[in-house]
């Protein structure tokens, strides 16, 4: 499996900015790079959890990390 780049820019601002707020949280909630690595498998946060209408970053970071939890843990 291709590691997945935290560093590298989403094409559009606006899901850069709900991605940095998702993979911080994440972060600072206890997961390591390499287990959202394994939950994301390639894919950009956004892509594995889509963001809903009308969500803020900040909701969404909340709810995406909960959701990469309960993947982690199937």
């Amino acid at each position: 499996m291709q590691p997945h780049d935290f560093t590298q820019a989403a094409l559009d601002p606006a899901s850069l900015r709900y991605e940095r707020a998702a993979l911080a949280n994440a972060f600072e909630d206890g997961l390591m790079p390499d287990e959202v690595q394994q939950i994301l498998a390639g894919r950009r946060v956004a892509e594995a959890f889509p963001v809903r209408w009308g969500e803020s970053p900040e909701a969404y970071a909340s709810r995406a990390v909960s959701e990469m939890f309960v993947s982690y843990l199937q």
